[in-house]
């Protein structure tokens, strides 16, 4: 019988099999962006010719324009760009004829139905092309280029794809083989060594001598039953527990509801409120990523980012993000924000949690139905976010208390929470050199961030 391949084997081989798909999933995007950017370029190029023959028309008349049309479509023999200006009085069409009906704006235009073939084979032999019309005082104004060179390019990049993912392939199939063996031998030296010293040979060692992760760990190993072979089977059982007990639970969690809500045999309601969940785990997950991002941004372990950031998109991307999470709960989100940008220099995505920490507290605590407002002014040179509410507010003398980590209030205690909404608001702002002030409107709450003028 053969031999069945061993779990390192396995991995070596499924990690290859990976690479190899990653390689395929990485040809294919590159594949579709770069047909999606060269598509674009290409309507980009259209309108901009169509629009210097529109200018030549405003400005120079129509003589200029028909020599211009007709010197560009002598130029263009080959059928790879059509010019052509339709006579709004007369309907007499200058340059090509092919382009059919005028129209305005950009459109795929496909030979045979929109395009009338020509004499040229390469315009038989272009399946479509984008073109842009545009109307002026004299007329319609059309170019249309063939979209040839984009399949030709997609066709060269799939061909060096081909030719990179087959010699990958091998190569890495090849590699992994290999680290397999020598993993395999050993791992079964290690194996041998331990069951030796599991029958009572305690003068076995694995003394591998390599310089990798797999040589430390059986130096380690060697180093441990030279001191206390006793506490092995404990130490197994420890290090056993641990990595269980820190398995990301909310991932797992995920993973099991997501199945859910895309099955068709579970209710509406249900695949709804499943869905609701997930938007929740996911939330939970967002803020977990920020406190540890923001604890290595103040433990100096990465580079802080130091972006330009408008608050005032950054308002409105809170808006879109928690507005029917607050008309869900009887409330009013609304902006005041002024039209032109109010920039700083920032981490956006620290801001924009802060902001919707803010707003999340105001959705929450506040019995509906009350008026939410962000608002975003420059005073004196400084630029401030506020959240404003119409709700009960806080008491002058918990303002400052509930700034600190897992503080909640009475009133809130109802209410799902962990207390560190304001916390990480209060980190965030001090991050950015911001002044963090809560003040009573009466009824209500604000709470302000206000921003130095250095950072604008």
């Amino acid at each position: 019988m053969t031999q069945p391949l061993t779990w390192s084997m396995r991995f070596a081989l499924a990690l290859a099999a990976v690479f190899v798909i990653g390689t395929l999933c990485a040809g294919g995007l590159s594949y579709v962006f770069l047909s999606k950017e060269m598509t674009q370029r290409l309507a980009a190029d259209v309108r901009a010719s169509t629009e210097s023959l529109a200018r030549i028309a405003d400005t120079g008349g129509r003589r200029d324009l028909l020599e211009q049309i007709t010197a560009q479509t002598r130029a263009n023999r080959d059928g790879a760009t059509l010019y052509a200006f339709i006579d709004a009085q007369t309907g007499a069409v200058t340059g090509s004829d092919r382009l059919g009906q005028p129209f305005e704006g950009a459109r795929r235009l496909i030979v045979g139905h929109d395009i009338a073939p020509g004499d040229s084979a390469l315009v038989d032999a272009s399946d479509a092309y984008q073109a842009f019309g545009i109307r002026t005082g004299l007329g319609w104004v059309i170019t249309a280029r063939d979209e040839a060179w984009v399949a030709e390019s997609g066709e060269i990049l799939i061909q060096t794809t081909a030719w990179s993912l087959g010699f990958a392939t091998l190569l890495s199939f090849a590699l992994a083989l290999a680290i397999a063996q020598r993993t395999e031998r050993r791992i079964e030296r290690m194996k041998r060594v331990l069951r030796a010293v599991g029958h009572g040979q305690w003068n076995r060692r694995i003394r591998d001598t390599g310089s990798d992760d797999l040589a430390e760990l059986s130096h380690s190993v060697d180093q441990m039953l030279d001191q206390l072979e006793a506490g092995i089977d404990s130490l197994r059982q420890v290090s056993t527990d641990v990595a269980h007990d820190l398995r990301a639970p909310l991932s797992r969690l995920r993973m099991r509801l997501e199945p859910q809500v895309l099955s068709a045999d579970v209710p509406e309601r249900t695949r709804h409120e499943i869905g609701s969940a997930l938007v929740d785990i996911d939330a939970i997950s967002t803020s977990f990523d920020a406190i540890l991002r923001l604890a290595r941004l103040q433990s100096g372990s990465v580079e802080r980012r130091r972006d330009p950031v408008d608050l005032v998109a950054l308002a409105r991307s809170a808006q879109d993000l928690l507005a029917a999470t607050a008309e869900d709960a009887g409330h009013v989100l609304r902006l005041d924000c002024p039209d032109d940008p109010v920039m700083i220099v920032g981490d956006e995505d620290l801001l924009l949690q802060a902001l919707s920490n803010l707003l999340a507290n105001a959705v929450d605590h506040c019995p509906a139905p009350v008026t939410i407002t962000v608002r975003v002014t420059r005073a004196d040179g400084s630029p401030t976010l506020a959240v404003s509410d119409t709700g009960p507010g806080i008491p002058l003398a918990d303002r400052q208390r509930v700034l600190d980590r897992f503080v909640r209030l009475d009133a809130s205690r109802s209410v799902p929470g962990t207390g560190l909404g304001l916390s990480l608001v209060a980190a965030i702002a001090a991050l950015h050199g911001a002044d963090l002030s809560l003040t009573d409107t009466a009824p209500g709450l604000t709470v302000s961030l206000r921003f130095p003028p250095a950072t604008a």
